[in-house]
């Protein structure tokens, strides 16, 4: 098994979402999201965070920690899981057809304003941690990390995925592929 690297997930790593765009390093790694103390996400997903006793929600691995933990998760540029989770958790939903004739079907993406909209809120409301990590220890650490905390946003190799974070994607997806249109 793939050690943890220690300093991952103790208090003292996590810092806030806003503070740390001149920190993350160009490195293959893992990254852990939690929420800040006094903040909380709607039910049923804070019911669910509640339960499992923890404030982490995310666990991802990068190739390049400031292209995809900063970048694409928690700055919206790019096509990031967790963006793309938290922005539906939130409320948003993407622009209905935007999907159409693309490759990747589930590749959604919000509007420009509700991008801004949603990085502000994971700006004052997470915190995040990551460890540069060898390119081999990387997919293993990350899939041992997800078993042993079952963060809440996390559905591939989660033994406590929801049904509801899944059934969220899947209506974006149905939107931004012009199968559904967006409720009012």
């Amino acid at each position: 098994m793939t050690p943890t690297p220690p300093e991952l997930l103790t208090d003292g790593s996590f810092r806030p979402a806003s503070a740390i765009d001149e920190e993350v390093p160009n490195e293959f790694g893992i990254y852990a999201i939690r929420l800040r103390v006094g903040s909380s996400l709607s039910e049923p997903f804070e019911s669910h965070l509640a339960s499992r006793q923890s404030r982490l929600i995310y666990i991802g691995k990068a190739t390049s920690l400031s292209k995809r933990m900063l970048g694409n998760e928690l700055r919206g540029r790019g096509h990031g899981t967790f963006f793309r989770s938290i922005g539906a958790v939130l409320g948003y939903r993407p622009a209905g057809g935007s999907l159409v004739g693309k490759a990747n079907p589930y590749n959604f993406s919000f509007v420009a304003e509700d991008r801004a909209r949603i990085v502000a809120w994971i700006n004052e409301h997470l915190e995040v941690s990551w460890a540069a990590l060898p390119q081999a220890d990387v997919r293993a650490t990350e899939k041992a990390l997800i078993l042993e905390h079952t963060p809440l946003l996390n559905l591939e190799s989660n033994p406590a995925a929801l049904t509801e974070l899944d059934a969220l994607r899947v209506e974006c997806r149905a939107i931004a592929t012009g199968l559904s249109t967006p409720a009012l």
